[in-house]
């Protein structure tokens, strides 16, 4: 029997519950294209004000990026970010229903044709940041080649649910959605995927549920004074380690009104020049949080939809 306590229902108008992304998905359907911002500017403040844990999550995170800056500009930063998600959202939900409403921009086209025309298997590593949803479909598409993109189940059964509905409409031929589950057997899918030659796309900046971590002392804010511990999945060293392929950097950015650039960097390998695979996993990982993600989301704070905290204190 479903469960209809007072607190089961509550949770699905929170942050990660179904009525809240299907309210969302209602309003983009239904509302027309020069009411929108309208729209999404309510659904914001309604979100934002709410969602306590959410805005502190987010405070929390910017506090460890500008230490400098009082709790109003932190404040206003968080509605920004929260702003910039709900454009995100209700772009995916338009492009799942079919809309071509999307322009596209490339910085490092280079990396991104190499990695299109590559006969060997690639891991597409990325973060939380512009349209995941949007973005890899699109992929696929230009790659023609298999792309089998990695998700965190959702928080809640009635939200994967109607998340599978959702993304079950985007499915190609070249299209694959694979969720990170506890039943131990996506390790060893994407293994055969990237010896097959596909791309495996996986988001790399936050732990959710059953997967195995990495903590790293890092410097946020680039001050090499102001430590703390930033965790982020495993998961893509390993897999990179064990099938010898590269690692190619993609982050997607929103420029505008239906605006989108794909950022393609250089690509980079997890290798073992030991016995030791714990100290190349690490060396990886590093290189990753170091020199391209976090400069990154100090540039582009706005738009790192990481909504947990990320960065703890070092003990």
């Amino acid at each position: 029997m479903a469960d209809r306590s007072p607190a089961s229902i509550l949770h699905r108008f929170g942050a990660y519950g179904d009525l809240t992304l299907k309210f969302q998905a209602w309003g983009a359907k239904v509302c027309p294209p020069y009411l929108e911002p309208l729209y999404i500017s309510f659904y914001t403040a309604l979100a934002f004000l709410l969602g306590g844990p959410v805005r502190q999550g987010l405070i929390s995170n910017l506090k460890a990026l500008f230490p400098e800056q009082g709790p109003i500009t932190l404040f206003l930063k968080a509605y920004q970010v929260i702003w910039n998600f709900a454009f995100t959202v209700a772009d995916g939900t338009r492009s799942r229903q079919g809309e071509s409403v999307i322009d596209w921009e490339i910085d490092g086209y280079e990396h991104f044709e190499a990695m299109a025309k590559a006969e060997q298997g690639a891991i597409l590593l990325t973060a939380h940041m512009g349209n995941y949803d949007v973005a890899a479909p699109l992929f696929a598409e230009n790659f023609q080649r298999r792309l089998n993109a990695v998700r965190a189940p959702e928080r809640h059964a009635e939200t994967q649910e109607w998340m599978e509905r959702e993304l079950a409409a985007q499915a190609k031929d070249h299209y694959t959605v694979l969720y990170n589950k506890s039943d131990r057997l996506l390790g060893l899918q994407l293994v055969q995927a990237l010896s097959r030659g596909e791309i495996v796309a996986i988001q790399g900046d936050r732990v959710l549920f059953d997967v195995a971590p990495l903590s790293l002392e890092v410097s946020p804010s680039g001050d090499p004074d102001q430590r703390c511990l930033f965790t982020l999945p495993k998961g893509p060293f390993v897999l990179a380690l064990t099938t010898g392929v590269p690692i190619h950097p993609v982050f997607i950015l929103r420029t505008g009104w239906r605006r989108y650039r794909i950022v393609a960097l250089p690509p980079f390998y997890c290798q073992a020049e030991s016995r030791d695979r714990e100290a190349a996993i690490e060396k990886a990982a590093r290189h990753w949080v170091d020199d391209i993600l976090l400069p990154l989301i100090r540039t582009h704070w706005s738009q790192w939809f990481v909504l947990e905290t990320a960065f703890a204190p070092v003990k």
